[in-house]
């Protein structure tokens, strides 16, 4: 993966031969900044584009930073050979070998390079090139001759995008003239400084800062880079040209899970076969969920192994982190590697639930194990490296996100080759969290995972892609191939639902089932534990994230400070002191005066639904019991 910038304006310089350096100038800094806080995600190499066209009122600036996975050595923006298609890209296409035999047509740079061919067949249908790419990504592309730019994002959202603009302050406010518009990787490239509103005699650097990256200076009011900040969703794609005036169209979706998996007719009757008896229908469920987990396992480990690159699973214990471990396992033996795979887990303690379980995973499948600790200081120390990495004030986002961040920072230091880590994200939203064992309907259970599946790029991909990022590492989620998404989706709910109603004793049961002989049973069937838990003692509350957390956050404000300081926000008003201490933190990074930049609406807040408490913490659910 990587990290993409791109900034249209309308060109207040027009290039001639006598004012080239005068030209480069104006952007220099805005280079610099963007690419300094997109180094973490592409440390590899890094590149830009600055493209004025003297017959043309815009300039387009493209940077990108690379953390090499294929390819050569060229550096993004990708051009095309005819010069006339620009392009940067963070993510993977995985099956970019199968779309070169269809489109005849030889990548010779990335396998991202398979986009030029895709766009010139089908840019008059973008939803069907879309659709044809199966993969993690999100990209920006300039085709010169037509002065159009193709925005997209993948169905699930594993790699992060945000989409920022700036008004003409001069301009009617009925009728606003967008005169600057940002796409990037990251949200600390849209709410940075400015470098062409910088009063030289202000202070803009914040010399008292702890943050890791020196440019993140306190924003003055007004001085982003843009103001009008949002999040650029999965599933959709914003296809516009920047014929003046430029005011681009709402992006468009090319696909939709409520429309596919929601209405009432297709749930109501189970897709498979009504003639074949439960225990057929079961058989051929549990062999479909195998063979679709397999094969995208297999897809995003090929390249790995034809790279012999460094890499490595996240191995938590829990039922998803295992699987996907025991199939990394067998499918790499099959393709012939024959080093260990390396695992990686965290804990507070040796004796934490997650350690002892990852234990005996790894011991059961001969992996080379490696187990780290971190105390409750180490993580409340490093709360404002979290946010500002995880870009996010959501409370289960941060509780988990910490442990991650210092678990991926642990493996690169030890490691410093390794480049991709296999992940178990997006299974809980699919078969729902511990929560969906009180819904009151099969509808309503349906409908809960697609909006766990819908929003999961606001949570769990975030937490996963940026804290690996955070740390140069690519994350690959076998459980997002959008193959097994749209089957685990389309299956009718009576084969996902669990609690008192359903005949499923557990929670996942049909995945479960349908991986039996690939884990010990303790394994496969252990009662679902949350990330932020489960690094936790269940019984020595010093020794335990959560509580520790709280106390200290508690410890921050009196109830009359909490009271007083909640109220200063209106979107997401902090409920806990918890919450608000995110939230301050996450202000003083992107926005510390309110709302002169509209960041604070980037992020959304998970809550448990069906549940007497809005804790986040899974040991809060009453179908929670401890494993």
């Amino acid at each position: 993966m990587c990290g993409i910038f791109a900034l249209i304006e309308t060109s207040s310089i027009k290039p001639t031969d006598d004012n080239r350096e005068q030209v480069f100038q104006k952007y220099k800094s805005t280079i610099e900044s963007a690419t300094s806080k997109l180094l973490h995600r592409g440390p590899d190499s890094n590149g830009n584009n600055l493209i004025i066209d003297p017959n043309f009122d815009k300039s387009i600036l493209m940077i990108h930073t690379r953390l090499k996975i294929t390819g050569d050595n060229t550096s993004q923006p990708l051009v095309n050979k005819n010069n006339t298609l620009f392009l940067i890209i963070n993510g993977e296409i995985f099956n970019w070998r199968s779309l070169e035999k269809e489109l005849d047509y030889k990548c010779t740079k990335s396998d991202c390079e398979i986009i030029f061919p895709l766009y010139e067949r089908y840019k008059q249908n973008i939803p069907e090139m879309l659709k044809k790419l199966q993969g993690q990504f999100s990209f920006f592309l300039y085709d010169i001759e037509t002065k159009h730019i193709l925005i997209a994002r993948d169905p699930i959202g594993v790699t992060p995008l945000y989409i920022g603009y700036k008004y003409n302050s001069n301009s009617n406010s009925s009728n606003n003239i967008i005169t600057r518009f940002v796409v990037s990787s990251e949200l600390k490239c849209l709410t940075m400084v400015d470098p062409n509103s910088v009063d030289p005699n202000s202070s803009l650097v914040n010399p008292n800062s702890s943050l890791v990256n020196p440019n993140s200076s306190l924003v003055n009011p007004n001085s982003s880079l843009v103001d009008n900040i949002k999040v650029f969703y999965p599933r959709s794609y914003l296809y516009t040209s920047l014929d003046s005036p430029f005011n681009p169209e709402t992006p468009v979706n090319y696909y939709n899970f409520y429309e596919m998996f929601s209405d009432r007719n297709s749930i109501i009757n189970p897709i498979i076969n009504p003639i074949l008896n439960p225990i057929q229908q079961h058989n051929i469920i549990m062999q479909n969920v195998r063979e679709k987990m397999i094969q995208s396992v297999r897809t995003r480990l090929r390249d790995v192994i034809d790279y012999d690159l460094d890499f490595g699973v996240l191995l938590s214990g829990g039922l998803d982190s295992s699987l996907i471990t025991s199939l990394v396992v067998s499918i790499a033996d099959e393709m012939g590697y024959t080093k260990k795979i390396k695992t990686f887990s965290i804990g507070v303690d040796a004796t934490v639930p997650d350690l002892v379980a990852a234990r005996t995973v790894a011991e059961y499948l001969n992996t080379e194990h490696h187990e780290y600790n971190f105390t409750v200081d180490e993580g409340i120390n490093n709360l404002e490296n979290v946010i500002w990495y995880a870009e996010s004030y959501d409370c289960t986002t941060i509780r988990a996100s910490t442990p991650m961040y210092l678990l991926t920072k642990r493996i690169k230091q030890d490691y410093p080759n390794l480049k991709v880590l296999f992940s178990g994200e997006l299974s809980d939203e699919l078969l729902c969290y511990l929560y969906g064992a009180n819904a009151p309907s099969e509808q309503d259970f349906q409908i809960e995972t697609i909006n766990l599946v819908s929003n999961v790029h606001s949570f769990d991909c975030l937490r996963a892609n940026k804290m690996c990022m955070a740390n140069s590492i690519e994350v690959r989620v076998p459980f997002a191939d959008i193959d097994y998404v749209n089957y685990i989706l389309g299956l009718h709910p009576k084969w996902k639902t669990f609690g008192k109603t359903s005949d499923n004793h557990i929670e996942k049961q049909i995945l479960r089932d349908s991986f039996v002989g690939f884990l010990p049973k303790s394994i496969l069937y252990r009662k679902k534990e949350q990330f932020s838990d489960g690094v936790s003692s269940l019984n020595d509350n010093k020794n335990n994230w959560i509580h520790c957390l709280k106390q200290y956050c508690e410890s921050k404000y009196s109830d009359l400070e909490f009271n007083n300081l909640k109220n200063h926000y209106v979107y997401n008003r902090p409920t806990t002191k918890e919450h608000l201490l995110y939230r301050t933190i996450f202000c003083k990074l992107f926005n510390n005066t309110s709302y002169k930049n509209t960041s604070e609406f980037t992020v959304k807040m998970w809550e448990p639904k069906w549940s007497e408490s809005k804790d986040p913490s899974g040991r809060v659910q009453n179908y929670w019991i401890p494993n």
